[in-house]
């Protein structure tokens, strides 16, 4: 992809490391355990570790609606999958997308989902070898390590998330303005995965993701700027909390890496939809729980649209988009919070520009 290659010093990626640790060793909500136990016992050969992101591990953003998202982490696709595609499917399009389903008939509600993805893809993904940033984009986010099969694989994990923190801080950095503070970074950081991604979520989802944990963001976000503008020179402290981009041209040249990692992450978005499509035998009640969890509309389910999603779901589909960018639209009407159309507020309430 030519993404920006840097390397971070010595103590600085030591730093970058023990924050992380902490981070991913928090203690344990009461049921945050039960969706990796179910995994494991999915999958009981060649697992590796089992990672909790998204709101379920993170305090104040459950809703009635939310479920528990992992990572399982494995070494090889073929002892996983039984269906020759989906191996196929999971090394193109890395990870493979499994929900775990309420018992019975008619409507079923999602319980969990998982995300395999083997440790070589994790590490590709993770690095500047990635091919979009649906994992690394997931995996800057505060994330929890449930299980590893040893110490090594948790030293090693800990190493990836610091490679993608590395990976896309010169991607986010590339999007804020000449002179930033570092919620502003935080929040570019934390959107990627909504610019590179077709999603149903707004900007609003990523305040909210900040402000959840904006103290641990602050000090790792913090760290891991110390540490580009040490390695790189190309950031300087402005005063007042501030940073400064220093080398009008070589921030002319990252933004337009950016935006070509970020145009090509959206594409491969798009392809993922017709592999759930192949590999996910609930359609409907998936998309009426996506539409309502992220979107906050309601999927109207008659017998016929079961019959004929394909036929029928197609404006449903376009009804829930029309709904939720009418709500984005009046949320930010002049008067009101948020950032312009498709940009995310800087913590000063200015365009990310």
């Amino acid at each position: 992809m030519g993404v920006f290659v840097w390397a971070a010093s010595a103590p600085h990626a030591q730093r970058l490391r023990e924050i992380l640790a902490a981070a991913t060793a928090r203690p344990p909500g009461p049921d945050w355990y039960d969706l990796p136990a179910t995994v494991r016992k999915l999958h009981p050969g060649g697992v590796r570790a089992v990672i909790g992101y998204g709101s379920w591990y993170a305090d104040g953003l459950r809703k009635p609606s939310s479920f528990a998202d992992v990572y399982l982490v494995i070494d090889d696709y073929d002892r996983v999958h039984r269906n020759a595609l989906h191996a196929w499917l999971n090394r193109r399009l890395p990870p493979h997308v499994a929900f775990l389903w309420s018992p019975g008939d008619g409507h079923r509600e999602i319980r969990g989902k998982y995300n395999l993805i083997s440790a070589a893809d994790l590490e590709r993904e993770c690095g500047p070898g990635l091919r979009d940033v649906y994992n690394a984009g997931r995996l800057t986010k505060l994330v929890w390590i449930a299980w590893v099969c040893d110490e090594a694989t948790r030293a090693w994990l800990i190493a990836q998330l610091v490679a993608a923190h590395c990976t896309l801080a010169p991607v986010a950095l590339a999007l804020v303005p000449e002179r930033f503070r570092c919620d502003d970074f935080s929040l570019e950081l934390l959107g990627l995965s909504y610019r590179g991604e077709p999603r149903l979520e707004g900007w609003e989802r990523v305040r909210a993701l900040h402000e959840a944990h904006a103290e641990r963001y602050r000090e790792l976000h913090g760290a891991l700027l110390d540490a580009f503008a040490s390695a790189t020179g190309l950031l300087e402290p402005a005063g007042c909390g501030e940073f400064r981009k220093r080398d009008r041209r070589a921030w002319e040249d990252l933004a337009r890496t950016a935006w070509r990692l970020l145009r090509r992450s959206r594409r491969r978005g798009y392809l993922r939809w017709p592999r759930i499509v192949l590999t996910e035998p609930n359609l409907v009640d998936l998309a009426v729980s996506e539409a309502e969890r992220k979107a906050g509309v309601r999927i109207r389910v008659t017998p016929a649209l079961r019959r004929h999603p394909f036929l029928l779901g197609l404006p449903e589909f376009l009804r829930v988009l029309r709904e939720r960018n009418t709500r984005e639209r009046i949320r930010k009407e002049p008067g009101r919070a948020g950032g312009t159309e498709g940009q995310p507020p800087t913590s000063s309430g200015r365009a990310i520009s």
